[in-house]
């Protein structure tokens, strides 16, 4: 299993658009989702996160063409310089 997950760093100034965004995005989406606040971020302004566990690289990419493509496009378009994403995979790992 695999935790696909995207981060979102926005300025104060675009907050409130992105977020009405994002929660209108992610509840109209197939995909099964969880969105997060990232409470003790080293960056200014807010960061969220989209999370998306995946059961391998191929349905990351899937997500990505489906989602994280439109966001991206979405963040340049309309709030240039003000927001950015990253994007990282980790692996889930047994204990024993």
């Amino acid at each position: 299993m695999i935790l696909y997950n995207i981060s979102i760093i926005m300025e104060d100034s675009r907050h409130d658009q992105v977020v009405n965004w994002l929660k209108s995005h992610l509840r109209t989406s197939s995909y099964e989702t969880t969105f997060l606040k990232m409470l003790d971020s080293p960056h200014e302004g807010h960061t969220y996160c989209i999370q998306f566990r995946a059961a391998d690289d191929d349905a990351i990419v899937k997500f990505q063409e489906d989602v994280t493509a439109e966001l991206q496009t979405y963040l340049m378009t309309h709030h240039g310089e003000k927001a950015f994403i990253f994007d990282s995979k980790m692996q889930y790992l047994s204990l024993e």
